[in-house]
């Protein structure tokens, strides 16, 4: 039997351990691939021989209330190209006659071909169904085409603050488009297929479709008719009057639907919308986003809270002087005269600060700032849009309230509301006392089935009889011999100006105002609620710059609507 030597056994056990040594890389190799890190090489498979494609959903369509549409997806095409499935010798052809189908330059289409390697690289967007087919007839290889959508606007640009607009994802990015996106966008897709190495799609490899569901329609409360006049009208006043911009509402008193909603500044919707830097406000809807102090309109919720407590009545007497102290500050009426004796009535036809002042005091503060809290100042009404203003005012709970403001919130002073606040509050005394939230959707029409959104009460602000009472005083004050000129035949109307004062870092500035009116038609049951607000009229007051563009406004809505005329 032969031995080994010493040395020889040292070797291989040295042998031994290497052998034992590398087996164990290799079995530590092979633990990491097919055990630690199958799930990570796995998807790398995946990912080299899968092409996954998301399928981008149908964008819902924004109809008016009578289901014309405003807003909806057009699907187009965009040509993409990939240069390794093209032969080098068929380049030179394939780039000929996509330039004579596309209208391209074929030099560009050779040069766009080459630079995608193994790459797919964009050719042509949004190419019309024509030229697709005719693509799709001539078969070229290392040609693809996608489907891209493209929001259109059947009406031009109409309501855009209120519509909004959608990003290159074709998600919204302000007004409804943004808060009512999930309804709209619907849920995406996905195409899953087998591609070879150089990148392109194997023709018999195995496909797996996730389709597509396509985003609801929603039905607005909008009226385009209306929308249009409403926004014509204000360009009007606007011009007419010299002013800054404005606003123009018009709501049902009853369910609180919104038929228009102008403002301006404002932008053009278009499928090639492009947003300009620094110029943030055109796109914001401003009536919900943006408050002012709405001056004399305000007089009617504190006359409604006088009334509605029974502390005064409309034929309460009040002895003017044409000024009131309140903490040593004194508080005068606009044109600064006194009118002696008058009753609640002639404090709104008047539009008195003074008498305004007086019955809030007789009200108290505790009561008074309920009936505003309940009228919806200082909290958001809820509406679907972007950016909603809650508005503010001070209130006995603040350390820094005082009698002043008391007296100053009672004609409008010294509160921010936005113009959608003070619309939906006036809005209550159509309704019996009864605010509404304001709405912009009624109808969500969607692949299972339609649904309504009905409308909503959200507060019984005063007593039927207390609204009946606030309609006939703004019927009286509408009746003024001042406002004849306005008076539209045939039709009684509820009104109410309001000039507010704009205040700015040094106070408020003297000549610049906001120059509204409100008004509630047709009288004794009115169907519409209307607010025009004028901003910085040469012509400051309320009365002279927004009443005829009111009346405007009702006179187009009494025809639209057909509504017959109550009286000579």
């Amino acid at each position: 039997m032969i031995r080994a030597s010493n040395g020889e056994e040292w070797r291989l056990v040295v042998l031994g351990l290497a052998m034992a040594a590398g087996a164990s890389l290799i079995a530590q190799h092979l633990f990491w691939y097919q055990v630690a890190d199958q799930t990570q090489l796995t998807e790398m498979a995946t990912e080299t021989r899968q092409q996954r494609r998301p399928i981008i959903p149908e964008r819902g369509a924004l109809l008016d209330t009578n289901g014309r549409p405003m807003a909806v997806t057009v699907t187009y095409h965009s040509v993409y190209v990939l240069g390794s499935q093209i032969r080098e010798t068929e380049k030179p052809v394939v780039a000929s006659r996509l330039a004579t189908i596309l209208g391209l330059a074929t030099d560009q289409v050779l040069n766009r071909i080459r630079e995608a390697g193994r790459e797919w690289k964009p050719l042509a967007e949004r190419v019309p169904f024509a030229l697709v087919s005719q693509i799709e007839a001539a078969r070229l290889p290392g040609v693809d085409l996608r489907p891209a959508q493209v929001r259109e606007y059947p009406e031009g640009s109409i309501a855009p603050q209120i519509l909004g607009f959608v990003g290159r994802d074709a998600r919204g990015l302000s007004g409804i488009e943004l808060t009512m996106d999930e309804e709209l966008a619907g849920k995406p897709g996905l195409l899953v297929s087998e591609r070879d190495t150089e990148g392109g799609e194997i023709a018999l490899g195995r496909k797996q479709l996730v389709p597509a569901t396509r985003g609801s329609d929603l039905v607005l409360t909008i009226d385009r008719q209306l929308q249009r006049s409403a926004e014509r009208i204000l360009a009007d006043a606007i011009r007419q009057n010299k002013g800054e911009g404005g606003v123009i509402l018009i709501m049902e008193p009853a369910t609180g639907a919104l038929l228009a909603m102008a403002s301006q500044p404002t932008f053009s919707l278009s499928p090639d919308l492009r947003i300009e830097s620094g110029r943030d406000y055109l796109y914001k809807p401003l009536p919900v986003t943006d408050t002012y102090e709405p001056g004399s309109v305000l007089k009617l919720m504190t006359v409604a809270a006088g009334i509605d407590t029974q502390t005064v009545g409309p034929e309460t007497r009040y002895f003017d002087s044409g000024t009131a102290l309140v903490d040593g500050i004194p508080i005068r009426n606009w044109d600064g005269r006194g009118y002696g004796t008058v009753s609640v009535q002639q404090i709104l036809q008047y539009s008195l600060n003074t008498g305004a002042q007086w019955i809030a005091a007789q009200v108290g503060s505790d009561r008074l700032y309920q009936y505003l809290e309940a009228f919806g100042f200082g909290r958001p009404t809820g509406i679907l849009l972007n950016g909603e203003a809650s508005g503010s005012y001070r209130t006995p709970r603040d350390p820094d309230w005082t009698r002043l403001d008391l007296a100053t919130n009672a004609y409008g002073q010294s509160i921010a509301a936005t113009p959608l606040q003070v619309l939906s509050a006036v809005a209550a005394f159509g309704n019996g006392g009864v605010r509404m939230r304001p709405q912009l959707v009624r109808e969500i029409r969607s692949a299972t089935g339609n649904r309504t959104v009905p409308p909503e009460p959200v507060q019984s602000v005063v007593s039927e009889d207390t609204a009946a009472t606030m309609l006939d005083l703004m019927t009286s004050v509408w009746n003024q011999p001042a406002l004849r000129t306005n008076w539209i035949a045939g039709y009684s109307i509820a009104g109410k100006s309001g000039t507010a004062d704009i205040a700015g870092p040094g106070g408020y500035n003297s000549g610049k105002t906001y120059a509204s009116f409100v008004g509630l038609g047709p009288m004794p049951s009115p169907r519409f609620a209307v607010l025009v607000r004028v901003d910085q009229p040469e012509t400051t007051w309320g009365g002279l710059a927004a009443a005829p563009a009111l009346s405007a406004m009702f006179h187009d809505i009494f025809t639209y609507e057909r509504v017959p005329p109550s009286r000579n």
